[in-house]
């Protein structure tokens, strides 16, 4: 008979089993999904398969789907959250406020503007967007045109003097989409073309405003004082003469 004692053995690890999840509220497992949603269409686009974002979650696929009963509800949220949601009531203010000069208004605006939205899953989605179904785009360029646009056209009027309250003609949509892309630029060349970007963003703007400003003189005042010269040339018709 041996005198020798078996070996312990040793325990093993414990191991979370395939399946296992963390227990959260319905809430906190909703805002999971979403904001797990944004980063994984961020980088694969959004023709990525929501099961492959359920597998990555470790979720199942009917959970997924018990809180976004479609692919597009769960698209929905994510353009809410990451574009309405970054979206501040305050920079239509700034737009609006009469005490602050064309410059000063567009610096402020896009200052605050690049900061809140130059984000890796702002731009990558919109692209993405853009190349599949056009969801998000149409939608955030829709309000863009209803929010945006036409009140830089309309102070951009009244920093050149011209009293013209029609809508904005294509030339001065195309002068604005000018300046907004080339804000917008800066996040293509960080997040798409993953090229080095400036250390400071605000001289940058202030340049880009500078540009527009200029353009938008060379090219409308000279009708502004065109247009003034014919209503100035109109009240000398309507002015009486004097009697000698």
């Amino acid at each position: 008979m041996s005198n020798t004692t078996p070996r312990a053995r040793k325990a093993k690890p414990a191991t979370k089993t395939p399946g296992t999840r963390q227990r959260l509220s319905a809430q906190e497992r909703e805002q999971q999904i979403l904001d797990s949603a944004i980063a994984f269409f961020s980088k694969r686009g959004l023709d990525g398969q929501t099961r492959d974002l359920a597998r990555e979650i470790g979720i199942t696929h009917p959970l997924l789907y018990h809180y976004f009963p479609t692919k597009k509800a769960l698209i929905e949220r994510v353009y809410q959250q990451v574009y309405l949601g970054r979206w501040k009531p305050q920079w239509e203010e700034w737009l609006d406020d009469d005490s602050l000069d064309l410059e000063k208004k567009l610096v402020l605006f896009y200052q605050d503007y690049a900061c809140s939205v130059m984000t890796p899953e702002w731009v990558r989605i919109l692209i993405f967007s853009g190349l599949s179904d056009g969801y998000i785009p149409d939608k955030y360029l829709s309000m863009l045109k209803t929010k945006l646009f036409p009140r830089i056209v309309r102070e951009t009027r009244r920093h050149l003097g011209i009293d013209d309250e029609s809508p904005a003609t294509e030339r001065e949509i195309q002068l604005v989409w000018g300046l907004h892309g080339g804000v917008f630029y800066m996040g293509i060349q960080q997040w798409v073309y993953q090229l080095p970007t400036p250390a400071e963003i605000e001289p940058i703007i202030s340049d880009r405003v500078k540009a527009y400003v200029a353009g938008a003189f060379a090219l409308f005042a000279p009708q502004a004082n065109a247009a003034t010269g014919r209503r100035t040339a109109g009240a000398d018709l309507e002015r009486p003469s004097a009697q000698t």
